[in-house]
């Protein structure tokens, strides 16, 4: 059923001018025989079922093989679409005619969970397979009529729209089990279809209303099978492949999502090589863009960035973990140690309430900046409803350390406007310092004056200090440069944004490509050093940086050891913080090597552009817009190892176990 629902709308998509589907969006006769010959098969089909006849496996394989013969002309001039359609026949026919037997016989065991488990649970066990099927099916039609634009015949919208009420009450048994157990978060699962009120005339927002609440009811669905948590607990032995692959698989995602004729102004795709860049630089919060964000995408586009840079920021793994809570469970003991290891913290109950204060404060934080930054615009002259969306899109892009900007200058329309520049700066600021900062200075607003940490502390004085000298040096350099005609209120403000701005928000409120080459030699040290562990912010961390400087003065003063404010820093981290400076060293000089030889591009302005893809700044001397695709690539893959790989790699170092293995001391010759 679902093959063929998906082949009769992707007939409507694929653009064969000249052959017998037409162009995109069009009905052809042959295109409407096609879909009655579907829809026959697929009544059928059902009735066939429904009686156990066993001729019905020779219809399916029939159909499959017509779809599969129908879409392979097609290839040759518009491949995606048809490529999809023949795998989902594919997997459709080889799957009828050589079942997989999964299920064993039952044991008392099964049968004893069998009788333990929830209404819901059996509920999901009886209907849960054919209901995901079909939630799976709506989705991938409604991304097709939005996200493609199929809305030219309205009989398209009115079936999709009707398809997807169906499957939605499909799920109606579920959501009432739900509600009967007094499960509260079904409430956040019913939203969209509370806000389905309010957008009655709109019908492909109903249909992203509609998709939200079906995406939430799969994601319950799927969560009670055992496979699921068997691949989940796969993934938590192992922190560094679960960080690698959700950021891998939200790239991907906002990938698919940007090359949809829906999310281009122009209405045509944009490159896949394009949307790669967009989304990697969004999921990984950096900010680099090869295409002008206001420009070439739409709303649509704009929506999937802001989400990919949300997530990307907060953490897949610490939103899992606190929607976790929020369905009123707990994870299990594999998944408690692997949020440990990535928080860094000693236990789990540390770890389950800073994912919920990491989560509550990021909502909070953004949702203040995006009321100050709805008066900005609306001081500029922007309506109500555009300056609340600005202010929202810029709130999350600036806490996020994102970068991304509705405004094809960035910030440069602020120059002369302090209150939006204190606006971004304390938002990045307070993106920077971390989470666990944030924690001990909540405690503190609520009176709860327990000693600060060494890190805390290390990370609050270090901050202030990285802020101040970046305004100093921006001073001294470009006091006769892109500050000479402001005031001194003005220069203040912009040397503070763009000392702020180098912890790695990408953010810039002055021409970038006008800076004197000591501005931008001193911008790059700073991008490479980036903000706080546990931040939103990239580069080796600043608490790296104090731990090797340190290191360097014990040595020096011939007791090889790091003291910070009268504590004792172990080995093991002098280590971490030698390893990763290092590796991103060498990924810095490497990555700039391969930039040389690839691009025709001053020197200069490539060490610029590598270093702040490596520290996932998104500053540019305007360099990335001029590389060509394999330029493109190489940023894309160091952006993507500069956000997940000190993580990774922090991650894997701290894993090692001491050995118990001694050998005789050699002395060599260093420096």
């Amino acid at each position: 059923m679902g093959a063929n629902i998906f082949s009769a709308f992707a007939q409507l998509a694929v653009h064969m001018p000249n052959g017998y589907f037409g162009g995109a969006d069009e009905v052809t006769e042959w295109g409407q025989l096609y879909a009655m010959v579907l829809l026959g098969s697929t009544l059928l089909a059902l009735w066939g079922y429904g009686r156990n006849h066993p001729r019905v496996v020779w219809l399916v394989g029939l159909t499959c093989s017509l779809s599969i013969g129908v879409f392979m002309a097609a290839l040759a001039v518009s491949p995606i679409i048809p490529a999809g359609a023949m795998i989902w026949n594919l997997v459709v026919l080889a799957w009828t005619l050589f079942p997989l037997r999964l299920s064993g016989p039952r044991s008392r065991a099964t049968v004893g969970m069998e009788q333990r488990e929830s209404r819901l649970d059996r509920w999901s066990r009886k209907n849960g397979a054919g209901v995901r099927h079909l939630l799976w099916v709506s989705l991938i039609l409604n991304v097709g009529v939005v996200g493609f634009e199929l809305s030219g015949q309205d009989f398209v919208v009115i079936a999709t729209m009707a398809f997807a009420l169906v499957v939605s009450a499909l799920t109606a048994p579920a959501v009432g089990t739900m509600v009967r157990e007094r499960r509260l978060w079904t409430l956040l699962i019913l939203v969209p279809l509370f806000l389905m009120a309010f957008f009655l005339g709109s019908p492909q927002v109903l249909l992203l209303l509609l998709g939200l609440y079906q995406f939430a009811m799969l994601f319950v669905l799927s969560a009670r099978e055992p496979i699921f948590n068997d691949v989940l607990d796969y993934f938590y032995e192992y922190p560094a492949l679960l960080v690698l692959t959700t950021f891998a698989t939200l790239t991907a995602i906002g990938t698919l999502l940007l090359s949809l004729p829906a999310a281009s102004a122009t209405g045509v795709p944009v490159s896949p090589i394009d949307a790669l860049f967009t989304a990697t630089s969004a999921s990984c919060i950096t900010g680099l863009i090869v295409l002008d964000t206001p420009e070439a995408f739409t709303f649509f586009g704009h929506v999937v960035i802001l989400v990919l840079f949300q997530m990307g920021g907060i953490g897949i793994l610490v939103l899992s973990t606190f929607a976790t809570l929020l369905l009123g469970s707990r994870l299990g003991m594999r998944a408690e140690r692997a949020l440990e290891e990535v928080l860094d913290l000693p236990g789990s109950q540390s770890a389950y309430s800073l994912a919920k204060f990491i989560v509550g404060s990021t909502l909070a934080i953004e949702g203040l900046g995006a009321a100050g930054l709805t008066v900005v615009y609306m001081r500029h002259g922007y309506l109500f409803d555009e300056a609340l969306w600005m202010g929202v899109f810029h709130a999350v892009s600036a806490f996020c350390h994102a970068g991304f900007a509705l405004q094809s200058d960035s910030l440069m329309m602020f120059q002369d406007d302090p209150l939006a520049l204190t606006i971004f700066s304390v938002l990045v600021t307070l993106g920077s310092v971390g989470f666990l900062v944030l924690a001990v200075a909540w405690q503190w607003l609520r009176g709860e004056r327990r000693k600060v940490n060494v890190q805390a502390r290390l990370i609050g004085i270090g901050t202030v200090a990285l802020i101040l000298a970046g305004m100093v040096l921006f001073f001294v350099c470009e006091w006769n440069g892109v500050l000479a005609d402001m005031s001194w209120r003005e220069r203040f403000f912009n040397a503070l944004m763009q000392s702020v701005t180098l912890r790695s928000s990408g953010f810039n409120s002055v021409d970038t490509t006008i800076l004197s080459p000591a501005t931008q030699w001193f911008m790059i040290f700073f991008m490479f050093i980036g903000g706080a562990p546990g931040s939103t912010a990239g580069g080796i961390k600043l608490t790296t940086l104090v731990v090797l400087l340190f290191a360097v003065r014990g040595i020096a003063s011939g007791t090889p050891r790091v003291v910070l404010f009268r504590r004792e820093i172990p080995q093991e981290i002098v280590y971490r913080s030698a390893g990763i400076t290092v590796i991103s060293l060498v990924l810095g000089f490497t990555l700039l090597f391969l930039l040389l030889l690839t691009q025709s591009i001053p020197f200069d302005m490539l060490a610029f552009e590598a270093a702040s893809a490596l520290g996932t700044v998104g500053l540019s001397v305007g360099a990335t817009s001029q590389l060509n695709d394999i330029g493109k690539l190489l940023i894309v893959l160091v952006i993507f190892i500069g956000r997940v790989g000190p993580l990774a790699l922090a991650l894997v170092l701290g894993r090692g176990q001491p050995s118990r293995l001694s050998y005789p001391e050699a002395r060599i010759m260093v420096g």
